[in-house]
């Protein structure tokens, strides 16, 4: 694919009207919407999207643990790291099925249609708080870049972060990769039945 044609898409996965879907090309124009489910988002897509993406980002847990309230290293660095508090960067079990089961589906069913697709787990409202706790220049600047000019409604919004933050992950520029440090209770996910999955952060 030429450099200059690329696209990324990024989707903040949830229920009846709250799907967010966003696609960001590498000429700066985007589009956004939402929908109901994890087919209609790849329906969209499809639609839209012709040749395989450079990128996608998806705002769930996209592996697992079994041990207490399925913490994960990735989600307790970042609680740790930022100071920010559990509901900000929850556990998996308190979090709400949509979010669980239409994120694992869209990666499944995505792929289908783009076999290999490069995925990246994302939080973006974690990397929001993160950029105003660490106020660093280079952290704001992606996300506030004018790739994202959807401020509302929030599903959108952070879809369209899910998707700079595959941009910068897959694009090498975001180096820390949350998903390689993780605890024995977790699943490995460059090797689990949903792999290869990322957990690009900014570094």
């Amino acid at each position: 694919m030429s450099q200059d044609n690329r696209t990324w898409i990024g989707v903040d996965p949830g229920g009846e009207g709250s799907f967010g879907v966003a696609i960001l090309h590498s000429d700066g124009s985007t589009y956004t919407c939402c929908v109901d489910c994890a087919d209609e988002a790849i329906e969209v897509i499809c639609q839209r999207v012709k040749s395989a993406p450079a990128g996608i980002g998806v705002d769930a847990p996209l592996w697992w643990s079994s041990g207490r309230s399925s913490d994960r290293c990735a989600d307790q660095w970042i609680r740790s790291t930022y100071g920010l508090p559990g509901g900000k960067v929850q556990t998996a079990n308190s979090l709400v099925g949509a979010v669980l089961v239409q994120g694992v589906m869209f990666v499944q069913q995505i792929r289908k249609r783009f076999p290999g697709a490069p995925v990246t787990e994302t939080h973006p409202k974690a990397l929001l708080a993160a950029s105003r706790v660490t106020n660093d220049e280079a952290f704001r600047h992606c996300l506030s870049a004018q790739s994202i000019t959807v401020q509302e409604p929030e599903h959108e919004r952070d879809a369209m972060i899910s998707a700079v933050a595959a941009r910068e992950g897959f694009g090498k520029r975001w180096l820390r990769d949350l998903s390689l440090d993780r605890h024995e209770s977790e699943q490995d996910p460059s090797k689990y039945w949903l792999a290869p999955i990322n957990y690009f952060w900014p570094k």
